[in-house]
């Protein structure tokens, strides 16, 4: 998505209420622009909303014409009329799934996603010091939306298969010998930093059960790294008990206690069922 994701300003009227504001929801608005403007973000008022530029991105701010005033903080809708409607579908859900605080939607004509967070408030004070930390979470989850559209579509072939468990997402992480994170989540993997690179599957299982789940870790020369003289044909195998309905499973961790195991490069982990790949992920060590 973020190579066929735009974000576009659309036209307001069609998603903005057109009731005229209460004097509290005029209050609330016109103490947000200034609170806005005094962080340096340009503002500007559509009909009875508010628009928030900040960074490259762009935001609108509907306000309720009832009081206590219900605020919608939103992107500005997002086009995806040339995207995968199934991958789209799933990557709206994984943002709802993820992130407890931003409701991800289609629009109903199909043409726009929209990333948005709402509160219910009695004062202009109860927005102006949620507004940056809503904004930057917007912001992100604007991010995982192109990152994970893009590891749906990366992953699209693997959509029919008949196994008792679905895939919803796999994230990289960077971890000592003891699990405990190196590398924060968001964060750029640097070379001198790996020790063990390890994975996080997002899982709907459909039945319960013990699954065996083999892993190839695919170097940037396109050769998978093993252990000596094992003989094996993955990385390394795993043996995850699954419960029914979704959950995260740890997948596995491969390199060592020594800082720096990992060279920079374009990695890979295949993840296989029954000797068939179900899963790929790539990502890279800076």
């Amino acid at each position: 998505m973020k190579r066929t994701l735009i974000i576009i300003m659309l036209m307001l009227a069609s998603t903005l209420s057109m009731a005229q504001l209460s004097p509290s929801a005029e209050g609330i608005r016109q103490k947000l622009a200034e609170y806005a403007r005094s962080k340096g973000m340009k503002t500007n008022y559509e009909g009875d909303a508010l628009s928030i530029q900040r960074d490259s991105l762009n935001y609108a701010v509907d306000f309720s014409a009832v009081s206590p005033v219900i605020v919608v903080i939103r992107l500005f809708d997002i086009d995806i009329t040339s995207c995968d409607p199934a991958c789209i579908r799933k990557t709206a859900n994984y943002i709802n799934l993820f992130f407890s605080t931003i409701k991800a939607s289609i629009t109903p004509d199909g043409k726009c996603i929209r990333l948005s967070t709402s509160s219910l408030v009695n004062d202009a004070q109860s927005v102006t010091a949620t507004l940056d930390q809503n904004l930057s979470t917007l912001a992100m989850a604007w991010q995982y939306c192109s990152q994970k559209y893009d590891e749906f579509v990366y992953n699209k072939d693997f959509a029919n298969l008949r196994i008792p468990f679905e895939v919803y997402s796999v994230n990289i992480v960077n971890v000592d010998k003891d699990d405990n994170l190196v590398t924060e989540y968001g964060e750029d993997i640097k070379s001198a930093d790996t020790q063990y690179i390890n994975s996080e599957l997002s899982i709907i299982a459909y039945e319960e059960g013990d699954y065996q789940i083999d892993v190839k870790f695919v170097l940037p020369d396109g050769t998978f790294s093993k252990a000596a003289d094992d003989g094996l044909d993955y990385t390394f195998s795993n043996i995850i008990h699954m419960t029914q309905g979704q959950a995260t499973y740890i997948g596995g961790g491969w390199g060592s206690p020594n800082p720096g195991t990992w060279a920079p490069g374009n990695y890979e982990l295949i993840f296989y069922y029954k000797d068939k790949p179900f899963y790929a992920k790539p990502f890279t060590i800076h």
